[in-house]
């Protein structure tokens, strides 16, 4: 599959000289049942780039329809992801499409709009993305980050002990903040298991808002060089978790109070 799919979009990138491929650049999850491609753009007008990263969405769906959907079902696999690297910045997810679903390239085939960098307003959180916001970054930006929307979390945990009813001080051992770089999502859990139900409700509302005004106020900052712009409360018990809250980034506006 990886040959197949290196192969045409290497005949992509002699048509559309901006894309530049790299050693490695198709990767695989299965347990995801997700193709990652990565690549660079040698271009500086957001209409080249726009133009040149649909017709890169365009031939992963159309090459993995064929592969995956015609030649090979057993496989696994079922979402494409696209991500442009560029010097001196994190990896960007530019589109994420379930190519099973939309077995006929709909998605991939929009020209000329907004929708390249559209990655799914309908996106939820899982387990898989708790796992790896779970793994310590080694980003300098993404520990700042986490650090700041952590200490103010926790801050503001303590200040509401009295309606919470937290019976103890709560710190970074009970409450941490990590990233999924895949889904471009910032994720907050709690392994405190004192609270009830409203409890925790008022919990994650409060959560959620931070954590929201933390990625608004990072991207106000780095501008498009900051790829994370999804956020997810979860809570996390002995049976496993709970996912609370989450939601897409664009402003301040957008953060719950």
């Amino acid at each position: 599959m990886a040959s197949a799919l290196l192969h045409d979009l290497d005949v992509l990138a002699r048509d559309i000289s901006p894309i530049e491929l790299s050693p490695g650049a198709v990767k695989f999850h299965s347990s995801r049942g997700e193709v990652y491609f990565s690549y660079r753009l040698d271009a500086e007008d957001e209409h080249g780039i726009v133009y040149a990263e649909t017709e890169i969405a365009r031939s992963m769906c159309l090459t993995l329809n064929d592969v995956v959907l015609r030649l090979h079902p057993e496989l696994p696999y079922r979402t494409y992801v696209t991500v442009r690297e560029e010097e001196g910045r994190d990896p960007q997810v530019t589109w994420r499409e379930d190519f099973v679903a939309d077995a006929q390239c709909r998605s991939a085939l929009e020209d000329g709009t907004d929708a390249a960098y559209d990655i799914g307003q309908d996106w939820e959180p899982d387990d898989s993305g708790l796992g790896e916001a779970m793994v310590p970054s080694t980003d300098g930006t993404e520990i700042r980050v986490a650090d700041r929307a952590a200490t103010k979390i926790i801050e503001r945990t303590n200040a509401m002990r009295g309606t919470l009813g937290t019976d103890q001080v709560l710190g970074h051992d009970e409450i941490k903040v990590g990233f999924d770089p895949a889904n471009s999502a910032m994720y907050v859990w709690s392994d405190y298991l004192m609270w009830n139900q409203g409890q925790i409700e008022t919990w994650a509302d409060m959560a959620a808002g931070e954590a929201c005004r933390a990625l608004a106020n990072q991207r106000q900052t780095s501008g498009d060089g900051w790829p994370y712009t999804r956020y997810a409360v979860a809570e996390i018990g002995g049976s496993g978790y709970l996912m609370m809250r989450w939601g897409t980034v664009t402003s301040h506006a957008d953060c719950p109070s």
